[in-house]
């Protein structure tokens, strides 16, 4: 196959999945004006106290920047298989299995922490010496969960200072307590390769948009608790096996009775994306 030939079917994909993306947005600016559009004009700040909603510090006016970012999942037998000689003498400390893109390493010797408060310390020394790209995870609280007797830290690839929030970029180390210190047998882990902006860097909706938008549509109830605020890629498209991110706003919303729920809000379009299928395309 001629190299002009090559470069041709390359430029009409990526004008494909571009067009493709276009539509998407331009599609929810026109549905933003049912989900975000409010005839009040008390600040969301003085609501929120209204309705005895609480959360730590002030909500942010600042609009960032980001991307549509296009990555492939990557199958983790080849990523081992790209350095393998590196890369049996990082996972030499146990046994290491392999299924599609997702790893799974089992210590010969478990890993054993004695404070909590040195689990996630203690992680990272670990996976920056130990795990393949190691030095790619960032570690992630609010993407964590931390209980009394079970704690599961995740890190995560990130782009530009944003991380990404998706099971096909996450490094997980899961805890137990046993005889009163933390005890890990195993992490799993999956890749994103090839991380590349699809678009032109574009300005983001604030923390302050998405909280008005989750308030206006009823998702944050009376008494509630806002626990936490953070931008992330999250996953909203395969396109023939590239997967498709945008920058999204995830809050964590603690409600009256103690249960807790997590919103999505996309940080282009200010809409409400919780519970959005990730949508696949094969052909374009």
């Amino acid at each position: 196959m001629g190299f002009k030939r090559i470069e041709w079917i390359f430029f009409i994909a990526f004008l494909g999945v571009n067009i493709f993306l276009i539509n998407i947005y331009i599609g929810s600016r026109n549905d933003q004006s049912i989900i975000t559009t409010s005839s009040q004009k008390i600040a969301i700040e003085q609501r929120l106290e209204n309705d005895d909603i609480t959360y730590d510090g002030t909500l942010s006016s600042v609009s960032e920047t980001g991307y549509y970012l296009s990555g492939t999942a990557t199958t983790m037998q080849s990523l081992y298989n790209e350095n393998a000689t590196d890369n049996k003498k990082l996972l030499n400390d146990g046994t290491t299995t392999f299924d599609g893109t997702k790893l799974t390493h089992t210590l010969s010797e478990h890993f054993l922490v004695k404070d909590k408060e040195q689990l996630a310390k203690a992680s990272q020394t670990y996976w920056k010496k130990r795990v393949m790209n190691g030095s790619d995870y960032t570690y992630q609280v609010h993407f964590s969960t931390i209980g009394e007797n079970q704690v599961e830290l995740t890190a995560t690839q990130s782009y530009e200072g944003i991380p990404i929030n998706d099971s096909s970029s996450q490094l997980v180390f899961s805890f137990a307590s046993e005889n009163g210190q933390y005890v890990n047998k195993n992490y799993t882990q999956t890749y994103v390769a090839n991380l590349t902006p699809l678009r032109e860097k574009m300005t983001l909706y604030s923390e302050k948009d998405a909280i008005n938008t989750l308030y206006i549509n009823n998702r944050i109830a009376k008494k509630a608790t806002i626990e936490w605020i953070q931008l992330a890629y999250t996953l909203i498209l395969n396109v023939r096996g590239q997967n498709v991110y945008v920058p999204a706003w995830f809050v964590s919303i603690e409600k009256a009775d103690k249960s807790t729920q997590t919103e999505i809000v996309n940080a282009f379009s200010n809409r409400i994306i919780t519970n959005a299928s990730v949508r696949k395309v094969e052909n374009y």
